[in-house]
């Protein structure tokens, strides 16, 4: 029998509850049987799991092996719940898989991973081959849903998708707007403080290696430097090995993001940050940097992209890959301001679609925010085709239409 029930998990890391609501919509307008459970509430979630018929008869589609990682209303340290009942699993990493390395390696009774990049998919396939299917999912835009909880259970419609968009670009309030967290580099160093000389002088080299060559993929570049280091050690030492460098792709992340702030800032642009610790980016003119100052919900997100003319994205090393932020403002209709990928240059169009900056150059970026600040008939046509571009190929359906077809072929 084909699987029918899809299982989604909410109220662990906020933006990751936030995709799977958005899935839970699509999902239920698809016709599929969906089950809500909320970590928040496990003891009504456990008890209205506890009466699904047919438990096998489900699969579990979960972000970043939440409910997989021992917790206690998901089984503790035995085997999962879903092991237990024979649950398929299909694990969304919208993270380097360095970072989970014991749980890829943990070999999980029926597990399929989706990636969100294709370097990702590449990196699994090589170093955890035992894993059958591997997939590649790009991530798609957030649109605004009512927040809602739906309570844990059937899910019968109760988030509710916004059909509203936000007005046109010459109406909105917010010149550039920036979604994410700063994070020092005092905090990030943090991570190795206790590590000896050699192994920071290690990573710092590799940091400094990927800053001067921003094109270079992440797991490569850590697995080529190790080899290079330890190169009488065998090919299956390597993967913990990577896991134990995420210092690298912190610093890195963390180094280009507060340097295309800051390069906006100081050449006289004012940036929004919708984030934490803003306040402590050094730079020439903070006078520039609105800073929220918290952490926002993806809900307030999405809101804050409606009021946008410009939304700057840096990617986090995906460099086969996207992140969600190009393709939520897409949506909301304003103009993306983004880094480019492989798998961007393949799907949407530089000038039409969105705006393109080079990530290792301070003058693109600045460039390229005040050509569509001094070119309103640019920036509305940009952000109309965008719109339309993102509407038709990236919203959360796509993605929902990936699982179901992977959920029917299964047996």
């Amino acid at each position: 029998m084909r699987k029918k029930r899809i299982i989604l998990i909410i109220g662990d890391v906020e933006t990751l509850g936030y995709f799977s609501k958005e899935l839970a919509v699509y999902l239920h307008d698809m016709g599929r049987e969906v089950f809500i459970w909320d970590v928040l509430h496990p003891a009504d979630s456990i008890t209205a799991f506890e009466v699904l018929p047919d438990k096998s008869d489900s699969v579990l589609v979960t972000f970043n092996f939440i409910g997989l990682t021992g917790e206690g209303q998901f089984g503790g340290a035995g085997p999962a719940i879903w092991e237990e009942y024979g649950i398929d699993i299909i694990n969304i990493m919208v993270d380097s898989p360095i970072y989970y390395f014991p749980l890829l390696n943990r070999r999980f009774k029926n597990l399929s991973i989706a990636c969100i990049d294709r370097n990702h998919v590449s990196y699994v396939r090589r170093w955890h081959p035992e894993i059958e299917n591997v997939y590649f999912w790009p991530l798609c835009g957030n649109e605004l849903i009512d927040e809602t909880t739906a309570g844990p259970g059937i899910y019968r419609g109760q988030f509710v998708r916004s059909t509203s968009s936000g007005p046109e670009l010459s109406k909105r309030e917010r010149n550039l707007v920036f979604i994410a967290n700063y994070v020092t580099p005092e905090g990030i160093r943090g991570a190795i403080e206790n590590a000896d000389r050699e192994y920071q002088e290690f990573l710092y080299d590799i940091c400094d290696q990927m800053i001067k060559s921003p094109s270079l993929v992440l797991e490569d570049t850590l697995y080529e430097r190790l080899k290079e280091a330890f190169p009488d050690e065998p090919d299956r030492a390597f993967p913990e090995a990577m896991h134990h460098c995420i210092f690298v792709d912190l610093y890195v992340r963390s180094y280009f993001r507060a340097k295309q702030v800051r390069a906006l800032a100081d050449a006289g642009i004012q940036v929004h940050c919708i984030g934490k610790d803003w306040d402590k980016l050094d730079c020439r003119h903070p006078e520039n940097l609105i800073h929220s100052g918290r952490m926002m919900t993806s809900a307030d997100c999405v809101r804050a992209l409606d009021e946008a003319v410009i939304s700057l994205n840096v990617m986090p090393h995906f460099k086969d890959g996207a992140h969600d932020r190009i393709f939520s403002s897409m949506l909301a209709g304003c103009v993306s301001l983004t880094d480019t990928s492989a798998y961007l240059d393949e799907v949407i169009t530089p000038w039409e679609d969105y705006a393109p900056y080079e990530l290792g150059n301070t003058d693109s970026i600045t460039d390229a925010a005040m050509r569509i600040m001094h070119d309103p008939e640019l920036a509305q046509h940009i952000a109309d085709m965008g719109r339309l571009k993102a509407q038709s190929s990236f919203t959360w359906r796509e993605f929902a239409g990936s699982i179901d077809a992977v959920v029917r072929a299964a047996r």
